[in-house]
């Protein structure tokens, strides 16, 4: 309820509203400084992309700054601070929480969780105290609220962060539903999981005979509930980082007894659910579940009754309590009147465990594949993890019958020789397993010359052995003659874990003048020499002779000309090591979608009813061109149908083209014969393979590449058709008249369903004469059947007339494109270069997703930067084809999300006077994403900002991108009729329209601040 004073009394009273103001404006800066007293942040330690593949196993890392933005929550005199931001790690991460102080005079300062830790804060370079709390590794026992209490005599302070590890579920368990017959499966965990019911032998994904049920959280608890006759019983959690599934425990009279007696584990405290089943062809049979011999007491069991269609019955008996003590440690026997009893063991455990039975440490391999293993039983089941050199490895479990034993292996070693760690946890328990492992390595042996002494250093794993040999010739490999005398062979010396320094001397007899010598090193994984011509001087010192000097001028002129060969071959070669299709077909592995391998179609069959008679093109003018191919434009006799000319873009290789660009573009015609036909990407129209060079024939686009259609109308951009016709007096209404099967507009440009967000019609009348309407991305469509006959051949001039382009058309050539990358998604086609340049537009405004990357002059494209060995488009890339050179499905999206910003600024590079170096890479891996454009609405806006989350997993599919898209081109919609309904009126219109909801209006950067603001964090 707002209070004040009556505006007479202020009037008559300047004085107290002099006082209001001043207290408004102390109470506005003291909010605002104590806003500011408080600073949060998070520190937590990232990779910044894989090393060579030898060091693959020990990246880089840098530490990744959050600001958590903390805000003032006061609750009476004390000041509690809060995060507006959840803080989310993953577990093992190394993080940090650190707090920046703007208060002085502290008297004591404590964090606390669980129990108390005093912290020192210390002074930054602003005078501000900083005080942090590290986590190495971070557990799951370590999830929970923080808080930093510091008291100064200035006031006391409480910073509370509460801390969500992301975790795969944990594993789910059941009890009895309160106040029902019935049960209930709980899971918790962090991303909040999905729960199912498995009716399966084994909880497998393929299972059949499951079910998803609509699920409450309670508090981080996810809980279903569920009543079932079936044999078996599975409740799944599953999330983004895993799935952990459970067995009902039933004692099944029907199933065969197992041996030794089935057993379940609980802990003390935790509910305790047991099943007794049974099916009879008569319902007329009685069941029972007993403890140790005794009836289980009344209010401690429920039963259940089903019956079958064949005049059998299923009974069913539970024995249940919330929460297990040490007493329910026993037998159940489950017994009916018609079936043989069985038993089972129950044990009740004060606090859970984790026994690891493997014995060997220790491993020697060569070049075999090799993977270790952990076996280990552990109740309740382990979170674990392989760690080497300071780095985290998932850890894979696989589970036995009985649900406590369990096994683990690491097979990505990649032979690097070292000490790996094996750690598990759970709520009670922690262990780790070193395993050390030696690679064997043969020697690589160097060759020093001393004063009267030759010395030879061999690293090898193990350590060496040495052999010295004489050499009739120093070009020969025959030294077949060992030599026994002069010869010192010295300890071999460990160099680190796995390597093995071993040196040998063989002494120099003053009486030799000239001759070759070779020294041996010799191990399990193999041997390796070194040989040298020797010529002892008059004054007795090792040295080259002039022929040697003449032996090692010719060798380095033949290793300069080697390399100068190697770079010519380099050259050539080249450009056929880097070409190959953007548009890459793919086969899913695993279960997560960078698990997949590129389909080869050099061994598919090419399918000859895409063979088109090369004679029948017509070439006209080059399109354009790159390092490998070209793309020209040809009239097509006969390609559709008999008689009829079509215009067509020939894709084709240079001249002379290697044997492997051949293949490349073959594969590439292969591939589109598999993806086939879609409106929004250039389709496939045939192909001349025989008798002469490689043709593919595809649609033409007479409206060239979406980036430069963009640039060109930037100065005929209408926000809506509205403008136009106000421009032009209405004169459009009368001359414009596109029919829908000639011409397509929105809604057949676009293929939106308009009738998923809302069913719109209307009529526009004038005078006695009706007239359908409809809207088109150009203008307003009059459909008359005098209009039909009066105009259709005036139809292209009519477009043309228009010439313009206005906000929803952006918002079509979006959805357009989401369409087509949908389509290809379907296909499990990644894209890799998705961008406004390699997309096309032809008549109607429809646009097309294209691959024309053989023809592309990458090499003076500024939009292609040098990264490692090739040219890359980095300003579209995602952070982890950038960093990790992994595509993906959601990596596409990625640049979806940059070439949406392309269309909604008008074809402005991306990343605005951002230079690609060092700082924009860590620009990007920091989070930060590019400014609103000016052309964007914050509901667009909106969809570019979830095309960009680090975690591509937490990004949209295209699926979901057309659906958005669809209901904003139907909001948009919405706004031009109604603005239509406002001024078509003075022209003598009258429109009968049902309900539309107009479109918000939104505030939009100026285009002042857009050219001064380009990203934001």
């Amino acid at each position: 309820m707002a209070v004040g004073w009556p505006c007479g009394h202020l009037a008559g009273s300047p004085f107290r509203l002099v006082v209001l103001v001043m207290t408004a404006v102390t109470f506005t800066s003291a909010i605002k400084q104590n806003a500011s007293d408080i600073t949060c942040l998070l520190i937590s330690q990232k990779d910044e992309g894989p090393g060579t593949p030898q060091s693959s196993l020990s990246p880089k890392t840098s530490n990744v700054l959050e600001d958590l933005e903390c805000y003032l929550n006061s609750q009476g005199t004390e000041n509690i601070y809060e995060p507006t931001k959840n803080v989310e790690v993953n577990v093992f991460e190394d993080v940090e929480l650190r707090v920046i102080m703007n208060i002085s005079d502290i008297i004591s300062c404590f964090w606390l969780f669980k129990e108390s830790k005093a912290c020192k804060p210390s002074l930054n370079s602003e005078n501000q105290y900083v005080t942090s709390l590290a986590f190495s590794q971070i557990k799951e026992t370590q999830a929970g609220k923080y808080a930093l209490s510091v008291i100064s005599k200035t006031g006391n302070y409480t910073v509370v962060m509460p801390v969500l590890i992301r975790k795969k579920p944990g594993k789910p368990y059941f009890r009895k539903r309160e106040n029902l017959d019935a049960i209930e499966c709980i899971s918790e965990s962090y991303p909040q999981p999905s729960v199912e019911w498995v009716f399966c032998k084994t909880p497998e994904k393929s299972c059949p005979d499951k079910m998803h049920e609509e699920s409450g959280e309670i508090d981080g608890i996810q809980k279903v509930h569920r009543e079932s006759f079936q044999t078996y019983i599975w409740c799944c959690a599953v999330n983004d980082l895993g799935r952990e599934c459970t067995s009902l425990f039933t004692i099944d009279l029907n199933e065969r007894q197992a041996a030794p007696l089935p057993e379940l584990l609980v802990k003390v405290g935790e509910p305790l659910l047991i099943r007794c089943r049974a099916v009879y062809h008569n319902y007329k049979f009685g069941i029972k579940l007993s403890f140790e011999n005794k009836e289980v007491e009344q209010d401690r069991q429920f039963e259940g009754l089903e019956y079958q269609p064949n005049g059998s019955a299923i009974r069913t008996q539970y024995a249940f309590t919330s929460a297990a003590g040490r007493s329910d440690s026993g037998h159940y026997t489950c017994s009916s009147t018609v079936h043989r009893n069985q038993t089972a063991l129950v044990t009740v455990l004060e606090k859970g465990f984790i026994n690891i039975t493997n014995s060997k440490e220790d491993f020697e391999i060569g070049e075999e594949e090799f993977c270790f293993e952990v076996n280990f039983t552990a109740y309740p089941p382990v979170r674990c993890v392989w760690l080497f050199l300071q780095k985290t490895f998932p850890c894979k479990q696989s589970y036995s019958v009985d649900g406590y034993s369990f096994s683990s292996k690491f097979c990505d070693h990649q032979h690097q020789s070292g000490i790996y760690v094996f750690y598990a946890e759970n709520d009670d328990a922690s262990t780790t397993k070193e395993f050390t492992l030696y690679v064997r390595r043969k020697p690589a042996v160097t060759m020093q010359l001393l004063f009267n002494q030759i010395s030879c250093v061999a690293d090898s794993y193990p350590a060496s052995s040495w052999v010295w040999r004489n050499c009739p010739k120093l070009n020969s490999s025959n030294c077949t003659e060992e030599i026994t005398e002069g010869i010192h062979n010295f300890l071999p010396e460990r160099r680190s874990l796995g390597s093995w320094i071993s040196s040998s001397a063989l002494d120099v007899k003053e009486t030799t003048t000239t001759f070759s010598v070779a020294c041996c090193a010799n191990n399990s994984a193999g041997s390796a020499c070194e040989k040298s011509f020797i010529n002892l001087s008059v004054a007795g010192a090792v040295s080259s002779s002039p022929d040697s000097v003449a032996f090692y001028v010719s060798v380095g002129f033949f290793l300069l000309l080697m390399a100068f060969s190697l770079v010519f071959i380099f050259h050539k070669y080249k450009k056929q090591f880097r070409y190959e299709s953007q548009l890459q077909m793919i086969q899913m592995i695993g279960p997560l979608d960078n698990e997949y391998i590129y389909i080869d179609f050099r061994e598919f069959e090419y399918d000859l009813k895409w063979e088109f008679p090369r004679e029948n093109l017509e070439f006209g003018q080059v399109l354009g061109s790159g390092a490998f191919g070209k793309v020209v434009n040809a009239t097509a006799y006969g390609i559709s149908n008999a008689g009829d000319s079509v215009q067509v873009a020939v894709k084709m290789l240079k001249e002379k083209p290697d044997a492997s660009e051949k293949d490349a573009l073959m594969s590439e015609l292969k591939m589109m014969t598999h993806i086939g036909n879609h409106e929004n990407i250039v389709n496939l129209l045939g192909a001349c393979t025989v008798s002469g060079p490689i043709y593919l024939i595809f649609e033409y686009c007479c409206y060239g590449d979406l980036l430069n259609y963009l640039r060109s109308k930037r100065e005929k951009f209408h926000w809506t058709l509205t403008d136009i016709f106000k421009q032009h007096n209405f004169s459009f209404y009368h001359n414009i008249n596109l029919e829908k099967k000639s011409r397509k507009g929105t809604h057949l440009t676009c293929g939106v369903n308009m009738t998923l967000c809302r069913e719109d019609e209307f009529e526009i009348t004038q005078g006695s004469q009706n007239t359908n309407v409809t809207y088109g991305s150009n203008g307003v469509v009059l459909n008359s059947e005098e209009d039909k006959t009066k105009h259709a051949s005036r139809q292209m001039d009519e477009e043309e007339d228009l010439n313009v382009l206005t906000f929803e058309d952006l918002l079509c050539f979006s959805y357009q494109v989401a369409k087509g990358m949908e389509f290809l998604e379907s296909k499990s086609c990644i894209h890799r270069d998705l961008a406004a340049r390699n997309v096309l537009v032809t008549h109607g405004k429809v646009v097309k997703i294209c691959d024309f990357g053989l023809a592309r002059d990458v090499m003076n494209d500024s939009n292609y930067i040098v990264r490692g060995n090739a040219r890359l488009p980095v300003k579209w890339m995602a952070p982890e084809s950038l960093f990790d050179r992994t595509y993906t499905m959601k990596s596409d999206v990625w640049s979806y999300g940059i070439l949406l910003w392309e269309i909604f600024s008008l074809g402005v590079n991306p990343y605005p006077g951002i230079q690609v170096d060092t700082n924009f890479y860590k620009l990007i891996q920091s989070g930060f994403k590019m400014d609103r454009p000016y052309y964007a609405t914050k509901d667009v806006y909106h969809v570019m900002q979830s095309c960009w989350a680090l975690d591509s997993r937490k990004r949209p599919s295209f699926s979901w991108l057309v659906s958005s898209l669809a209901c904003q081109l139907a909001e948009v919609e919405g706004a031009v009729y109604q603005n239509m309904k406002k001024n078509v009126s003075t022209h003598n219109f009258s429109i009968k329209t049902k309900p539309r909801v107009s479109r918000d209006e939104e505030s939009l950067l100026s285009p002042a601040e857009h050219e001064g603001s380009h990203v934001e964090k």
